[in-house]
């Protein structure tokens, strides 16, 4: 090999070399996170998780900060993990706003009379601002109310942004949403989490590009096989007539010792965040939100191949109430499940088809139950007062 040829490709080697740092710097600093863009994990929990930018933080796990997320996809979560039909398949599409502490707002508040507290169903980053749940109960109310939820997170993390964020709004009312899904798993991640972190080096590795662009080629040649949607279907009847075809992503079993020690902190969590409400005025409200299946399970027919029909509910949402009464009886509780069965009997489903999340519709009932719920127990408490 001549010199000539030696120098075009060492010129061709570092030129790859700068341009893979390119890619890899932002993941290195933590700006981006490529397993969300391009990794299994986006396609495992698509539309949902979108790469929003993250930084590490000690308590929270992962913060973001400003953002503004646009995009459009087909098929929500039951579809990424289960072969359904494209026809079943429900097309999303975004346009999410951010504030400077990484929640979905329009603008940086300063104030809030109402703050909601929880997970995607609270964020709903595929929902259109004017029909989020937060963006009802505001015009129901006619005071200002901040959404606080985050994607991913878990009670525990829920209740560091309760001290961090809602109580320097100073409201007068925390809405704190509670999903019967996977709460009780995110208390028992986060603990994990906690005892063990991962390191700067393996938390790079986790998110960098090569890993994931390698990864993601992969797939390309050898694409995961995906269960039959059929296992998880039900037909549902709608007020209308129509039979639908709904997906569970979520199964239905008894609480396992690991869920139900994490009841037990989750208890403990909401017991410490009424002391830190009730120091300052602020009413506390528990929203127990269901799963799919505890909604629509008696509204359905499930096909022989169906797994669904086999599925047994367990006892979550009584013992909630129960441990919450342990804590103080002050502290409010409101269980979403009927008024989302009614919805379903009566006006349709409240749900995507090929997803666990509330539609809009889904929206409306919660903002719904929660503001009347909100002015029944006012009313009650205004009667009780001298």
């Amino acid at each position: 090999m001549n010199y000539g040829n030696v120098q075009k490709f060492s010129l061709a080697v570092g030129s790859i070399n700068f341009i893979l740092i390119c890619f890899e710097l932002p993941a290195l600093i933590g700006l981006v996170d490529y397993s969300a863009l391009i990794g299994a994990h986006s396609t495992l929990r698509a539309p949902y998780a979108l790469g929003l930018p993250t930084t590490p933080d000690p308590e929270l796990l992962k913060l973001r900060r400003y953002a503004h997320q646009t995009g459009s996809a087909r098929g929500g979560d039951a579809a990424a993990s289960y072969h359904i039909p494209e026809s079943d398949m429900t097309p999303f599409q975004w346009d999410a706003k951010y504030d400077r502490n990484g929640f979905r707002n329009e603008r940086d508040l300063q104030s809030a009379d109402m703050v909601v507290i929880g997970d995607s169903f609270v964020e709903a980053m595929t929902v259109a601002n004017a029909e989020l749940v937060t963006s009802q109960l505001a015009r129901l109310q006619g005071k200002i109310v901040a959404n606080l939820g985050q994607s991913g997170y878990g009670p525990l993390q829920e209740l560091v942004v309760l001290q961090r964020y809602a109580l320097p709004l100073h409201p007068h009312t925390v809405v704190w949403m509670f999903f019967e899904g996977n709460d009780l798993q995110d208390v028992i991640f986060y603990r994990l989490m906690l005892e063990h972190p991962p390191t700067l080096r393996q938390a790079f590795w986790k998110r960098s590009f090569t890993r994931n662009a390698y990864l993601a080629v992969k797939r390309l040649f050898k694409p995961p096989v995906k269960t039959p949607g059929t296992q998880r279907a039900g037909i549902c009847q709608g007020p209308d007539g129509r039979q639908l075809t709904t997906y569970f992503a979520y199964r239905s079993r008894a609480l396992s010792p690991e869920e139900l020690s994490a009841l037990d902190e989750t208890a403990r969590a909401f017991a410490t965040a009424y002391k830190l409400c009730a120091a300052q005025g602020i009413r506390l409200l528990i929203v127990f939100i269901p799963t799919k299946f505890r909604v629509l399970h008696s509204l359905c027919q499930f096909p022989p191949e169906s797994q669904c029909s086999k599925w047994l509910l367990n006892d979550l949402p009584a013992r909630l109430p129960s441990a919450l009464r342990s804590a103080s009886l002050d502290i409010g509780y409101l269980d979403l499940t009927s008024y989302l069965v009614e919805a379903a009997r009566t006006e349709g489903l409240p749900y995507y088809r090929d997803d666990e999340h509330w539609s809009p519709e889904g929206h409306k009932v919660a903002a719904k139950a929660i503001n009347d719920y909100i002015l029944s127990t006012s009313s009650q408490e205004a009667v009780r007062q001298p």
